[in-house]
């Protein structure tokens, strides 16, 4: 894990990570919030995949002048995305949607000590997240890993979308692939790019194509 945060550090507020860090290994064997065998690799591999991640839907949102002030990460448990991303870019705005109130908690310890004030952790199921008016058309890009096909979650996500809005998901290499378009959504696949971490996927949000 310390080649990864060396690796990475430049890119991140270095007190930030480092409470972030220390938080996750101390929770981590009470909540399981990421494998508990080889817990400092699983921690690097998410941390590069985060960081990949991102780097994928900022490349993806410039060169069509769109703008990613709003997240909502899905299913959030340890933080990988999201709170991640918040670190690496303090002027996004982050919500952190996990059900599970345990991990919230742990959300809420990092974020409180870190001092970020643009990130929330919610504790709440995504279908009872997605029926609250004051969250529709919120959000400029929502992000999923390891949750469910997003084909499923498809329609609980795009009325969170702004328009035009981004979902981007992440599917192993041995998952199914989930098309061009969503179900009967108006999400459409933009772009995918192949990883070491996964199958990257962004799909956007239009009212028509």
């Amino acid at each position: 894990m310390l080649a990864a945060v060396t690796e990475l550090a430049p890119r991140f507020d270095a007190g930030a990570l480092g409470v972030y860090l220390e938080e996750l290994f101390r929770w981590n064997p009470r909540l399981g919030l990421v494998s508990k065998q080889d817990t400092p690799v699983v921690v690097a591999r998410l941390l590069r995949q985060s960081v990949a991640l991102w780097d994928f839907v900022d490349g993806a949102g410039a060169s069509s002048n769109a703008q990613i002030r709003s997240v909502v990460d899905i299913g959030s448990g340890a933080g990988f995305p999201g709170l991640v991303w918040s670190m690496l870019n303090p002027e996004l705005s982050v919500e952190l949607v996990e059900r599970k109130d345990r991990k919230v908690a742990f959300l809420e310890r990092v974020i409180a000590r870190t001092a970020n004030t643009r990130v929330t952790a919610t504790a709440e199921d995504l279908r009872d997240f997605a029926r609250r008016a004051e969250r529709r058309a919120s959000f400029d890009l929502a992000v999923m890993i390891a949750v469910a096909d997003p084909a499923d979650l498809a329609g609980l996500v795009e009325p969170l979308l702004r328009t035009p809005g981004l979902y981007c998901v992440v599917r192993g290499r041995e998952q199914t692939d989930p098309g061009d378009r969503l179900g009967e959504t108006t999400l459409f696949r933009r772009t995918t790019r192949e990883t070491p971490y996964g199958r990257f996927l962004l799909y956007d949000h239009a009212t028509a194509r």
